[in-house]
């Protein structure tokens, strides 16, 4: 798209990523013609093989921006979950959670923001920010006035560090193993067992997405574009249970650190918000990493309209709003990589056979996938 005069965007909500948080943003505030712009550091919206859950908390929202539908067509729309220790069955239950992949969401996510009329300047990489004078400056020389920054940039989101004093990230003590195979899958599988986890399900009819995260201390770099081998990942994962995945030894695999940054306190700072990862990024081990970064941008755009377009009070509010949640989210989050890897075989038993015998599974999701944005907002 074509870049223009410093005082085009004096008006706009100028958007700092097209990741999940960014699209959906830009779809919900133009869906209630309030002017906004994308500028996108990557030639083009893309994911490089990687799956992605979104549970209803998630889903009601993307029916709400009218998205939901489209995506099914083109995911893994699974009805059944199976939880195994090792590979005996612990339970299976009933699920309503889409999988898919996250080139399928951000492509259709692009697709209705652009039929929105939506502007999106891609090679547009962002070098800093002026707070005051509420100016970005790209590295192509390019800068711009706008009415407000929202940081959707991802984890180490550049508005954040030049926004906040940085926060420098510590390695969790896990790593992830990522692959999307050519095999078909039906159900979403948890493997659970003594330091490690892996969960796989369909993201389409022909394909399936494989995560497997391991309790180690041999650090690996926080990238999602570091690639693995299949040597490597047997030296982590029971070999009987690799045998469940065969198309592995023929797929691209990666491997990536998960950090962890210090607890969440602040949403914005003067006139920048700040949304998804670059806001709280958390461990993958629940889910929701995706699901509060389309909350965050849905609460926020209800509230700026609830608000009369007052943004410091729909600052205040979605900070408010958002925070509790958010940080509750990432502890139960850290907690459940630790339940996941349990090593001590009276522990193992315990969880297992409340897992089997409970309606645990259902009350842990309880609070997580109930949430409506609807009842902080009051509409």
């Amino acid at each position: 798209m074509h870049n223009t005069d410093v005082t085009k965007y004096d008006k706009h909500i100028a958007i700092i990523g097209a990741g999940i948080s960014g699209l959906t943003l830009g779809i919900s505030l133009k869906l209630n013609n309030i002017p906004c712009v994308i500028f996108e550091k990557s030639p083009t919206v893309s994911e490089h093989g990687a799956g992605i859950s979104i549970s209803p908390n998630g889903k009601h929202i993307l029916s709400k921006l009218n998205i939901l539908d489209e995506l099914k067509k083109v995911s893994g729309n699974t009805s059944e979950t199976i939880f195994f220790s090792n590979l005996k069955e612990i339970t299976r239950i009933s699920s309503d959670v889409l999988t898919t992949s996250r080139k399928s969401l951000y492509d259709i996510l692009l697709s209705k923001y652009i039929s929105l009329d939506g502007e999106i300047h891609f090679n547009s990489e962002l070098e800093k920010i002026d707070l005051d004078l509420k100016e970005i400056s790209l590295k192509n020389d390019k800068s711009f006035n706008v009415g407000h920054i929202a940081s959707c940039d991802g984890i180490k989101s550049i508005c954040r560090s030049k926004a906040i004093d940085p926060s420098f990230p510590k390695y969790s003590g896990y790593s992830v193993w990522r692959s999307i195979i050519n095999q078909k899958q039906s159900h979403i599988g948890f493997y659970l067992g003594a330091g490690f986890h892996i969960v796989s399900y369909p993201i389409n009819n022909e394909q399936t997405s494989f995560v497997a995260a391991v309790k180690t201390n041999n650090q690996t770099r926080e990238s999602w574009m570091t690639k693995g081998s299949y040597s490597d990942l047997q030296d982590d994962i029971p070999k009987e249970i690799l045998q469940k995945f065969n198309s592995l030894k023929s797929s691209e695999i990666y491997k990536w650190g998960v950090f962890v940054r210090p607890k969440t306190r602040i949403l914005f700072k003067k006139n920048v918000t700040f949304f998804g990862d670059a806001a709280h990024p958390i461990v993958p081990f629940i889910g929701q990493g995706g699901c509060l970064a389309i909350e965050d941008a849905y609460v926020f755009s209800n509230l700026y309209i609830k608000n009369n377009y007052n943004i410091s009070k729909t600052q205040e509010e979605y900070q408010l709003i958002r925070l509790d949640r958010i940080n509750k989210i990432t502890k139960s989050s850290q907690n459940q990589g630790k339940l996941n890897h349990l090593k001590n075989p009276f522990l193992v038993f315990s969880r297992n056979f409340l897992m089997k015998n409970t309606n645990i599974i259902k009350y842990m999701t309880k609070n997580i996938w109930g949430y409506r944005p609807e009842n902080d907002i009051h509409f």
